[in-house]
């Protein structure tokens, strides 16, 4: 049976069959009451809360989730700083998400990967900057702010990176050459300012080219878009890339960084005839971001057996 990233894409490239991924870590938890309106969103249950955290994944593999992403999205050092946590404790605190979605995983049923999540830069600013790119670091900057939490998912065991939200193409450069530094492989997903381009107006087709030499870049695709933007993103991808495709849209709703709410109406469609051509445009990763719960992830998986 397959047990690593690499193989299991390589299985599903060879039968065309999906891997279901997880869905909103944030909005399982806020379903449950917690408040995450703060500089740590999720991560701060790595220190207060790492029972809760536990059962957030176990109820998306339940769900059917074959890859759960950790609680590391926004442990940032300067998310850290912010909280007045020392860059040590912090760093435990980014191995410690590893440990508590293992232990989920290590109660299921087969093999569950886990995913590291290493978000943008933006995600730190704390104004919605991950779906805008209105930021600009130079290269050694960002380097040295995602190589802490690469370091620490990695020492902890992480299976794989999920290089995701990215709005710019720049930071996109240094993250997969630091994936390949670790030689851990990774997908990358990105947001999107329309359907061929990236949040920052970079072509996907450019995209695709840019991270075409890393070797550790397995899987390419978006997250955190409305589901409308999903299918043409995947043809723009497809027509420069052989590499599998990773979808995992947001619930459809708008995200307002102001009041830290998402509002207007959902989207999201499970049904057989919405994800049959995702599938078609080379779609091997799926899975929901923000707004999307276990139950959507349950839906996901019945749907593509039924395709």
């Amino acid at each position: 049976m397959p047990t690593t990233f690499i193989q299991i894409l390589e299985t599903a490239s060879t039968t065309g069959e999906p891997i279901i991924i997880d869905g909103g870590l944030g909005t399982a938890l806020e379903s449950r009451g917690i408040d995450l309106s703060h500089e740590l969103w999720s991560a701060a249950l790595l220190r207060d809360a790492p029972e809760t955290l536990a059962e957030v994944h176990a109820d998306f593999i339940r769900a059917g989730a074959r890859i759960v992403t950790t609680a590391s999205y926004q442990a940032t050092p300067l998310g850290f700083e912010r909280a007045s946590i020392p860059a040590e404790e912090g760093r435990r605190l980014v191995e410690r998400s590893v440990v508590i979605a293992r232990r989920a995983a290590d109660s299921a049923n087969g093999r569950v990967l886990i995913a590291g999540s290493v978000g943008p830069y933006g995600a730190a600013l704390g104004d919605g900057a991950e779906y805008t790119g209105d930021y600009h670091l130079s290269d050694a900057e960002f380097a040295d702010f995602h190589r802490p939490r690469i370091e620490a998912l990695v020492s902890a065991g992480a299976d794989l990176l999920a290089i995701e939200t990215q709005p710019r193409l720049p930071e996109v450069r240094v993250l997969a050459a630091l994936a390949d530094e670790y030689g851990i492989p990774a997908w990358l997903s990105v947001t999107l300012a329309d359907g061929g381009h990236m949040a920052d107006g970079t072509p996907l087709t450019d995209l695709a080219e840019a991270v075409a030499g890393s070797a550790m870049i397995r899987a390419l695709g978006v997250n955190c878009v409305r589901p409308s933007l999903v299918l043409p993103a995947l043809d723009a991808l497809a027509s420069t890339t052989d590499r599998p495709l990773i979808a995992y849209p947001n619930s459809g709703e708008v995200y307002d960084a102001a009041t830290m709410d998402w509002h207007e109406g959902a989207s999201f469609d499970t049904s057989p005839a919405a994800l049959a051509p995702w599938v078609t445009a080379g779609a091997r990763l799926i899975g929901g971001c923000c707004r999307t719960t276990p139950a959507d992830i349950d839906g996901l998986a019945r749907a593509l057996l039924r395709i």
